[in-house]
């Protein structure tokens, strides 16, 4: 009622009511104070709300006045922080009239140059492992399996090295026991068992993870890149559907990968 801004400001602030903050910066046209706001407010490592970065860019966008000086520390801090995308800066600042584009010359001129660099990084890393082959190796080893007979050529145990006589058992993983070596665990390999057990163990936690849904949301909305946090939870075959769930895929594993001889 008396106009006291200094003790709205410190309610709005304790109640963390960010966004009536920088209102009430705006409205005062009190742009180094909103500047200062955003920049105390505004991070996310510190419990603020980045959101606030493209308020301040909407409001410059739209001020209708030559806000250059301004916009120019803006950008400095959000290139710093990666905290929007060129392309939301781009569009945002461009509602203004008064503002050229030698304002965000530069930092358009970066974070071109710095793209370009990320997408060569990926392509020598795609050559990489296309040389390596090993994706490819394990598809035609997968193939092999479906299709020819295996051959056991080894004339030693894996596990006591002594010279292999019957009766023996034979695993598709290319590993031989004696029938006594193995006692009653005759249905996987001891030496493979540990390493497959621990990939199960990890699609487990990653089926129980897909369904919290609430922290993948909140993951997206933390993330500066919520597209990233998206596409590593398909390459993790979180949020992909498929017709077997691990257990169903160890027993056919072990149905067809393990044989008895």
């Amino acid at each position: 009622m008396n106009s006291f801004k200094e003790g709205l400001l410190y309610i709005y602030e304790k109640m963390k009511l960010y966004k009536e903050v920088i209102e009430c910066y705006m409205q005062a046209h009190d742009h180094e104070g909103l500047i200062a706001c955003c920049k105390r407010l505004g991070d996310s490592g510190k419990g603020g709300d980045p959101s606030l970065w493209a308020d301040l860019l909407k409001y410059f966008g739209e001020l209708g006045e030559d806000c250059s000086k301004e916009v120019k520390e803006v950008l400095t801090d959000i290139e710093r922080d990666d905290i929007l995308p060129p392309i939301i800066v781009l569009q945002t600042l461009s509602r203004n009239p008064c503002l050229t584009l030698s304002v965000i010359k530069d930092y358009i001129a970066r974070k071109l140059e710095q793209e370009s660099k990320l997408v060569e990084e990926d392509r020598i890393a795609i050559d990489q492992y296309q040389q390596i082959g090993e994706t490819s190796a394990m598809r035609k080893e997968i193939q092999d399996l479906r299709t020819n007979a295996r051959i056991f050529q080894l004339s030693k145990c894996t596990a006591c090295t002594f010279t292999l006589d019957l009766p023996a058992v034979h695993f598709m993983c290319m590993h031989s026991f004696h029938q006594r070596c193995l006692g009653d665990n005759e249905k996987e390999c001891p030496e493979c068992a540990p390493e497959y057990r621990a990939v199960l163990e990890m699609k487990r936690s990653l089926k129980q993870n897909s369904k919290n849904q609430d922290h993948f949301f909140q993951q997206v909305r933390s993330s500066k890149d919520g597209f990233s946090v998206i596409a590593n939870y398909f390459g993790k075959g979180i949020i992909s559907k498929t017709r077997k769930g691990p257990e169903e895929a160890l027993k056919s594993n072990n149905d067809y990968s393990n044989g008895n001889f």
